[in-house]
């Protein structure tokens, strides 16, 4: 995959991966990684007033772990 970049945007991302203690292509990855998951608890939405299943709160629990690990 080929993205172009803003040469200032990019030295900011160097600059955010080294403060991480990653290379470039690892802290774009997690980067995108984060977005994705972000995305998928938006569409999941905040739990309603009806009684959730101990397998939809599972699923829920896992989406926000893999959003933000540690």
């Amino acid at each position: 995959m080929t993205v172009t970049l803003d040469p200032s945007t990019l030295a900011d991302i160097d600059a955010d991966a080294r403060l991480a203690g990653l290379n470039r292509s690892e802290f774009v990855e997690r980067a995108l990684r984060r977005e994705h998951y972000r995305r998928l608890l938006e569409r999941a939405g905040r739990p309603g007033n009806h009684r959730h299943t101990e397998s939809d709160q599972q699923l829920r629990d896992l989406l926000a772990w893999q959003r933000n690990p540690s």
